[in-house]
Formats: C-alpha cells, structure tokens, sequence
C-alpha cells in the first residue's frame, strides 16, 4: 500500500516506529486509528499511544477516531475526497448542532467547496419544513432538487476544475441583491485574526454570501484552526458564530475575541 507496508509492528523500537509514522504523515494529511494500526502491521492500542505522543509533541493533531498532520495550510488544500475521511465524526457532530439553528420558512445561504457543507445539505434534505437555500455549490444544489418544501436558488459562476464551486460570475452580482437569515460558512484555516482560504476566488465570493446574510455561522472541525491560508477571507469579528468539535483546546479558544464569535463546542 506504501512504503513502509511491513516495516513497523510492535517488536520495533518506539522512537524507530514513531518515525515511521512521522514520514507517513509527510506523505498524507489524515488516517483513522484502525487503517494506520492495520497498514503497519501493529496493535489498535499502539497507534493510539504512538498518536497520543506525536500529538503532544505538536506533529499531529488527535481527532476521535484518528488524527491530522499539522501543516500550513497557506497553499495546501485536501482533495475532495480525502476531506471525506477526515474528522468524520467531528464534522457530522457540528452539521447536527447547525441543523438546530434552522426553523421553517428560513432563507439559508450554504456554503461552496466543503465537505461538511455537503453534509450539512444530505441532513437538509430530510427536513420537512418550508425552506429557502441559496449555493454556488452543484452538490447541493443536486441534495436539495426535488425536495418540494425547498425553494432552491443557484446563483450560478464558472465551475471551478476538481470541485462542486461555481465561481465568478453571475453569481457574485446577483447575491448582493439578496438578504438572507443565515450563511452556512466554511474555512480552509481560522485563527483568532480572522478567516482565509487557499483561492482568490473563493474568497471573493465568501465576502459577497458575508455581506448577504444577516447571521454568519462558521462551521469548522478542529483541524482547520490556529492556521492561515493564502487569502485572508474576512476578521473574526464578522463571524458571528463558530460550531466547532472538542479538539480545539481551550487554550486556542481563549486566544479568540471574548464576545465575538459566540462559540458552540461539540463533545465528540
């Protein structure tokens, strides 16, 4: 599978196997607990105390079922696919804390080019309230067609290659003709100055969803935070509220604004 397929098991010096597990997460963003402990031939109970370490050591981050390498995230940015796999738990836990912000009749601006966007879309669509979504998003415009209680309205834009994101024009013109209840929003990177995001464009379309909602709820597994992409999006002062996991620690949190952003930590 790679590399170092067969090299590591439990009989292998603990610094020699963390090193190992250093180079593989040179090499890879994210893994789950089971897939590392079964890819390198040791025990469920050993990764985990091996990731406990290298998480100490500040090398990765820990999520519930696994964790993340720590990098810049200035120009990096995960496939679609690889998002998928990451914080899964995490993710579905912040989706199901902004499901409760949402009540009939709403208009809701979702956000482009997110995992947990999408998410948040499947869980929308199995909503039977009467609701108003607006996206430049072509996976969830495609979750919520059909729905008879969803008014969907798609912007529109170029579609940008390898991604779901319509960008660009019409869609900017046409969204600072809207006023919305609530913009669904998320992020490359967050840290106590601000938003940003890895593509120019993205960011200019974020700023135009920001200037049309009147409520601007971030949502972001612990992963994204205490980094900063390429393109500061906006300060933090213009998020209004941030649903996050229990991974960012309360250390990281108290480095935030005290009134702005409220925050909603999710126990996962």
């Amino acid at each position: 599978m790679n590399d170092f397929d067969d090299t590591m098991n439990d009989e292998m010096l603990p610094a020699e196997r963390r090193q190992h597990l250093i180079d593989w997460f040179k090499q890879n963003q994210a893994g789950s607990s089971q897939d590392l402990a079964r890819m390198f031939g040791i025990s469920l109970s050993t990764i985990r105390r091996d990731l406990d370490l290298l998480a100490s050591e500040g090398l990765v981050r820990r999520t519930h079922g696994g964790a993340v390498a720590i990098r810049s995230r200035t120009t990096y940015e995960p496939s679609t696919d690889l998002a998928r796999r990451t914080a899964v738990e995490e993710k579905q836990g912040i989706v199901n804390e902004a499901l409760k912000l949402i009540e009939p009749h709403q208009s809701l601006l979702l956000d482009t080019g997110a995992v947990i966007c999408h998410i948040l879309a499947d869980e929308i669509a199995q909503l039977d309230i009467p609701l108003t979504v607006i996206t430049n998003d072509l996976y969830v415009a495609k979750a919520l067609t059909y729905r008879q209680n969803i008014t969907l309205i798609v912007p529109g834009g170029a579609c940008r290659f390898g991604s779901y994101s319509l960008l660009g024009e019409p869609g900017e013109s046409f969204l600072k003709n809207l006023h919305c209840d609530i913009f669904f929003m998320s992020a490359a990177a967050v840290d106590e100055s601000g938003v940003s995001e890895t593509l120019l464009e993205l960011v200019h379309l974020k700023r135009a969803m920001i200037d049309a909602a009147t409520n601007v709820v971030l949502l972001a597994d612990s992963s994204r935070f205490m980094s900063r992409a390429l393109h500061r999006t906006v300060p933090i002062n213009q998020i209004g509220h941030i649903i996050t996991d229990s991974g960012l620690s309360e250390e990281d949190r108290l480095k935030f604004p005290e009134r702005k952003p409220a925050f909603t930590i999710v126990e996962i």
